[in-house]
């Protein structure tokens, strides 16, 4: 395994194009998870043994002692150091500029490998011209699956899904119609977006699309750029051919309560199809949201009386939270997207 990137600090504002370029750049964005940095390195290197690759971190202001780790225990990496948290769009398009690979992994900190996935991934997208950007099966710690793999935000599937209309389709043609939990994800399949755990893609993707936005500090990010990159006629697809463990919110939990997590998660998403949609039909997908949500939460508090038992009462909880976000949102102006300008280099 060759290493074509030896230095410790970069000046994100170079792109050194001499000596060998490696087939793949993974770039890693940091916040105050340095032992969770430090199984997924040791794993990177320990694994991938068949794809000459670079790794960049993109270490966000941490106090935790992060980067004496890294310049100890990794020497060979790319290290960009911010003085302060600039959020995971900006850090990965910090990363991706100083990259030199033909292909692009962003990888999340707190994600792990036990065998060559990265490798496998990377000959995959090579081998297939009509692969832009591709995803792998995520799975918790614990082996349970993590729905990765989504349909694209709109308002006719909001309301598809929130007022059970898709119970009136047959149940094999509604995985693949909506994905996410919907859909037991076995096999190769072309998808709308991708979560941004594990994210590999072309380079040119970035010459030609740009970035991430940088109006999204962290959530929403990977849907709206998902559904740019889409616009402009490339083809995301998620495939099984190996597994990314993934712990999940190892930075935002160090920041965010659970329910603060969640808010910002569903206001990325009203942002996003904002943002990529204009205002006025963000306008009325959050209404459809809106809808959708104090739609279930009526029939979940009817059937907390009429049937009690904890998972009518837990869903009648759930979506009586939904139900105020998404009125609070729509009070506030919280979903509002600021600008439709993107990071291009």
């Amino acid at each position: 395994m060759k290493l074509s990137h030896k230095t410790t600090d970069v000046d994100e504002t170079k792109s050194d194009s001499e000596g060998g370029v490696a087939l793949l750049s993974i770039v890693i964005v940091n916040w105050n998870t340095r032992d969770k940095l430090h199984d997924c390195l040791t794993s990177i290197f320990r694994y991938t043994r068949t794809t000459e690759f670079e790794v960049i971190v993109v270490d966000n202001g941490s106090v935790d002692g992060s980067g004496e780790m890294l310049r100890r225990d990794f020497p060979t990496i790319s290290i960009i150091v911010n003085d302060s948290n600039r959020g995971f769009a900006k850090g990965c398009n910090q990363g991706m500029r100083v990259s030199r690979g033909r292909l692009i992994l962003l990888l999340n900190s707190d994600t792990y490998v036990r065998d060559d996935v990265i490798g496998r991934m990377a000959r995959h997208v090579i081998s297939r011209p009509e692969v832009a950007v591709a995803g792998c099966q995520l799975r918790f710690p614990d082996e349970r699956v993590q729905h990765s793999a989504y349909r694209s935000l709109s308002i006719w599937r909001s309301l598809f899904e929130d007022l059970w209309l898709y119970k009136l389709i047959p149940e094999a043609g509604r995985g693949e119609m909506l994905l996410g939990g919907y859909w037991q994800d076995y096999k190769e399949l072309e998808v709308d977006w991708l979560a941004g755990a594990f994210m590999m893609l072309r380079r040119e993707i970035l010459e030609k699309v740009g970035g991430f936005s940088e109006d999204f500090f962290m959530y929403g990010e990977d849907s709206e750029w998902c559904m740019r990159i889409r616009e402009a006629g490339y083809r995301i697809f998620y495939n099984p051919l190996g597994v990314v463990y993934h712990v999940g919110s190892a930075s935002s939990d160090i920041r965010w309560s659970e329910k603060e997590r969640l808010r910002l998660c569903h206001l990325g998403g009203l942002r996003a199809y904002a943002k990529v949609n204009g205002t006025v039909r963000g306008f009325f997908y959050h209404l459809a949201r809106l809808l959708g949500a104090s739609v279930r939460f009526g029939v979940y508090s009817v059937a907390a009386v009429l049937k009690p038992g904890d998972y009518y009462r837990y869903q009648r909880r759930m979506y009586c939270w939904h139900a105020g976000f998404y009125l609070w949102a729509f009070i506030t102006g919280s979903w509002f997207a600021v600008s439709r300008s993107v990071t291009r280099e």
